[in-house]
């Protein structure tokens, strides 16, 4: 292995990776790879997950090996260099870095010694082999997607299923789900459709490393998503790949906690509605603060277990199926409604009173070819 790169170059490409593969996640080494005039440079960490990305060389000698070089190391060595082209000739087991300041020996180690998801590593190698199934989305699209779904995602050890972000896609629209079992977010995207129907469930700290890769896409750009019903899958993006392992577990039936007949109905300023829990929250003297509501003629009335802590809010619009029910029985958690709130950007939300649940949509007359929905679990007060 022995070729000419720009050091700011290279250093820009392996900064980037570094930072969005997360270094608490044991990303110690990047694995280099000559393709022609192009350097492959991988990195991986200990939770399955990969990113590899191209720079363009020019190559003096070429080989078929893969080599292991430190991160911090070799990012920390390029650091100190000035914008210039620079040499890296392997001769053994280390990788020297030429340039005009003088010569750096780097120790390297062969992919094949790495323990760290070497079957991941290997099987980038035969991934296009095996029968795939190919969904192209907008980068701004992937993005809003996480945003809406990644806070819901649970810790279980004992249900790791619940530690995902779902995703169907069918002939019908796509969907995309989240819960920790005490809220739930399912988000529908109806002009977005297959021929045939795809389902997989992607690890919240996977997805992470997603969102890091989309906030440093351009808005315009796509997303091709690779999928071959095993238990990886792989993200292309214009200058980069991402892979990952699934959740191999079947996701519970979401729809069947999701209620249909409503006691009630408010519509409500979500800025309004969300300050107004913020505030009421503060006071609270227990760790974990439930709000409840009251309604007086137009007005909802918010406030915790002291009843001198409170703020009014005016509805906009109430509908009461049942009138001895405007007498409301239910508190919430108010990090989850606090959480739930923030993730909308609409003017105004309905908020929806169940038996056991409330329901949060957006209230607009636009997007219908989208739907979003934020369930909290409540308890009776």
């Amino acid at each position: 292995m022995h070729f000419f790169v720009s050091s700011f170059s290279l250093l820009q490409k392996l900064y980037v990776l570094h930072k969005i593969i997360d270094p608490k996640n044991n990303s110690e080494y990047f694995i280099f790879e000559l393709f022609g005039e192009k350097l492959m440079i991988l990195i991986s960490d200990s939770e399955n997950n990969m990113i590899t990305t191209e720079i363009q060389v020019s190559v003096k000698k070429n080989s078929k090996e893969k080599i292991a070089i430190p991160t911090k190391l070799i990012i920390d060595l390029l650091k100190t260099f000035p914008k210039e082209d620079i040499i890296l000739k392997k001769e053994k087991k280390i990788l020297y870095i030429y340039s005009e300041q003088g010569y750096y020996p780097i120790p390297t180690i062969y992919e094949d010694q790495l323990s760290n998801n070497n079957e991941l590593i290997k099987f980038t190698n035969n991934f296009l082999i095996v029968n795939t199934q190919k969904i192209t989305l907008s980068s701004k699209i992937l993005l809003k997607i996480l945003n809406k779904t990644l806070f819901a995602i649970g810790n279980e050890y004992f249900n790791p299923i619940m530690n995902g972000v779902y995703f169907n896609f069918s002939p019908y629209g796509a969907t995309f789900v989240a819960t920790d079992t005490y809220k739930l977010v399912k988000y529908t995207i109806n002009n977005i459709k297959l021929n045939h129907s795809i389902e997989f469930t992607i690890p919240k700290k996977s997805l992470k490393i997603l969102q890091n890769i989309l906030k440093e896409e351009k808005e315009t750009s796509s997303v091709t998503i690779e999928y071959n019903k095993i238990d990886i899958i792989k993200f292309y993006f214009e200058n980069k790949t991402f892979l990952c392992r699934l959740i191999n577990e079947r996701y519970p039936d979401y729809n069947s906690v999701i209620p249909k007949n409503k006691d009630m109905l408010l519509i409500i300023n979500r800025l309004s509605f969300l300050n107004s829990v913020k505030r009421v929250s503060i006071f609270s003297k227990e760790k974990i603060s439930f709000i409840r509501f009251c309604l007086d003629d137009e007005k909802l009335k918010i406030y915790e277990e002291n009843p001198f802590n409170y703020s009014k809010i005016k509805c906009k619009y109430i509908i009461a199926n049942n009138f001895q029910y405007r007498s409301i029985k239910l508190g919430f958690n108010s990090k989850f409604l606090i959480e739930t709130l923030s993730s909308f950007n609409d003017d105004f939300v309905s908020f929806e009173l169940y038996d056991k649940v409330g329901i949060f949509r957006p209230y607009s007359n636009t997007k219908k070819e989208e739907s979003f929905l934020i369930l909290i679990m409540s308890v009776i007060v």
